[in-house]
């Protein structure tokens, strides 16, 4: 014996919708497993540090943005002590992007992501001894790329 014809067509709808909230499932699991943490020289995960010099100097960590680093000191000497106690603004040469969201650091000139953007640093890159580095006052992240960044 056959099924009418209204019940095929409603068990039809369910597999279909089901199979399409299996597939959607799939897609969304996918995006969210396909990020995962960047990490950068000398920086700890979710973080974007800047160095005093090279990557084996003192360091400061900042998880989020910062409009102001003249009350920052380089106070982390995980990797080196050279520059301990130095204030961050206007003295860092080197930075590294740790970040675990896919956050681009962008480092501005002037505090309050003035003066202009100096330069940026890609998710799990880093830059070492960078001249412009050494007039950062700011720090803002963001999630699209400027352009430019290393």
């Amino acid at each position: 014996m056959s099924m009418p014809l209204g019940s095929r067509w409603a068990r039809s709808r369910r597999t279909l919708a089901a199979t399409a909230a299996l597939a959607a499932a799939v897609a969304v699991g996918g995006v969210v497993t396909a990020s995962p943490a960047s990490a950068g020289t000398n920086c700890a995960g979710g973080y974007h540090c800047v160095f005093w010099s090279s990557y084996s100097s003192a360091r400061h960590s900042y998880f989020n943005s910062d409009s102001n680093f003249t009350n920052d000191t380089f106070n982390d000497t995980t990797y080196g002590s050279s520059g301990s106690g130095t204030t961050v603004n206007d003295n860092a040469w080197s930075a590294s992007n740790s970040s675990t969201g896919g956050y681009y650091s962008r480092y501005y000139l002037d505090i309050n992501y003035g003066g202009g953007m100096l330069f940026c640093v890609k998710p799990g890159s880093q830059v070492l001894e960078l001249s412009a580095a050494l007039s950062a006052s700011s720090l803002s992240l963001t999630t699209s790329n400027p352009g430019g960044c290393y």
